[in-house]
């Protein structure tokens, strides 16, 4: 029994030995760096007087090739483009350096899909063209990384800046879902990488360092949603123009397969030595071995309302959600004309010791109700269990309370 013990706590080790030594798949791409550079645009104001703009791009075409076709979001360049590129009244360049800038030309562009390709006057050498990756449902909750020079970063810390890519930055977030928007039919990332200014044209890429989508845009509802457009809307841009591209042809897992097959039967093989070692354990009362299988989640709220195609918010740290028509200060924030909802209506926020959602009514016009009808005192906190529901005004307006 002795023997079996030791065999046992040896294999264990090895386990987490193997485990430990195991790389993260999703590392950022250092490459990547070498494949993104900073879009300057400018265009002359009703007095003439030139103002500017910047985001990111990144470079396209075949690999091992100089690359000269750039990739951004047509926003970034929209100035430019509405100053009459033609007539010569804006000016569009890409910075590799701080000394060291190139003209670029509008080669196309999509208003809808929010994409414009840009080409310079010759290949360069100074970067590197990135792989493209259309994105899969199978990559929900993967992990991905947003890169390009968000003017907030240098607008918070007064750094010294070259605009080359070590002043690019780098942000992780992870893939929170994937839609079709209305009215575009884009194909949408949806991802909580945090994004700015800027950052706008910039490369979603993935762990492999291929691009999953172009960054474009930051939610108007909740602070922590951003969007890219799909590298899938790219494509058909690139393919009308004739321009290379490499697509990414790699497995995300290949390099590890065989250690995690070996991790894995030697884990299998713990298992089993420990179940005939120590025999099987007292099982848990029914309730407690729910739990264990059913761990509780995030408390989020979700509103049913129509206008925000099931929009969900993140609650954190106890601190208070407002609920309104105000974007200024509501991080759940009606379309003005709501009826049935105040500015600031109400706020929610979840109680982590007694594991309740706490809402109050902020002295709104309309009132803030229960599910069955019952409508709550202004400014009393009503203590609501996970599973529940309460509306503005109007039960069109409902929003739904969970552990996610």
């Amino acid at each position: 029994m002795n023997i079996m013990r030791k065999l046992a706590a040896a294999l264990l080790a090895a386990v987490l030995a193997a485990a430990l030594a195991v790389p993260s798949l999703a590392a950022f791409e250092q490459d990547t760096l070498n494949g993104i550079v900073l879009i300057r645009t400018g265009a002359p104001d009703e007095n003439g007087v030139m103002n500017y703009w910047r985001g990111t791009g990144f470079f396209v075409g075949e690999e091992g090739e100089d690359p000269e076709y750039i990739v951004t979001n047509s926003h970034v360049v929209e100035e430019f483009i509405l100053a009459g590129k033609a007539l010569g009244g804006g000016t569009l360049h890409v910075l590799f350096d701080q000394d060291d800038e190139a003209e670029a030309y509008l080669v196309d562009y999509d208003y809808e899909k929010d994409i414009a390709v840009l080409k310079l006057e010759e290949p360069t050498d100074k970067r590197s063209s990135l792989q493209l990756r259309e994105v899969e449902d199978g990559m929900l909750g993967d992990e991905v990384y947003a890169v390009g020079y968000p003017l907030a970063a240098d607008m918070t810390v007064q750094a010294v800046d070259s605009f080359s890519t070590d002043d690019a930055t780098v942000t992780a977030g992870s893939i929170g879902r994937l839609l079709t928007e209305s009215g575009t039919g884009r194909r949408l990332i949806q991802t909580d990488t945090a994004m700015s200014g800027g950052n706008s044209g910039g490369p979603l890429i993935d762990g492999n360092g291929a691009v999953l989508g172009i960054n474009t845009a930051a939610s108007n509802l909740d602070q922590n949603l951003f969007y890219a457009v799909s590298v899938g809307e790219l494509l058909p841009m690139l393919d009308q123009n004739n321009i290379a591209y490499t697509l990414y042809s790699g497995s995300a897992a290949s390099g590890n397969t065989a250690l995690y097959i070996g991790i894995g039967a030697a884990a299998v093989l713990v298992i089993v030595v420990l179940a005939v070692v120590l025999g099987r354990k007292k099982k848990a009362p029914a309730a407690e071995a729910k739990a264990a299988e059913s761990p509780a989640g995030s408390p989020v709220l979700r509103s049913l309302s129509p206008q925000h195609g099931g929009l969900v918010v993140q609650l954190h740290h106890q601190q208070p959600v407002q609920i309104g028509r105000d974007s200024a200060t509501c991080r759940l924030v009606y379309q003005d004309g709501t009826p049935g909802v105040s500015s600031h209506h109400c706020q929610v926020y979840y109680d982590e010791r007694e594991k309740v959602f706490v809402v109050t009514d902020l002295n709104s016009t309309y009132g803030t109700f229960l599910a069955g009808g019952q409508r709550l005192q202004p400014n009393a906190p009503t203590k609501l269990p996970p599973r529940s529901s309460f509306y503005l005004g109007e039960v069109d307006n409902t929003v739904y309370v969970d552990l996610e």
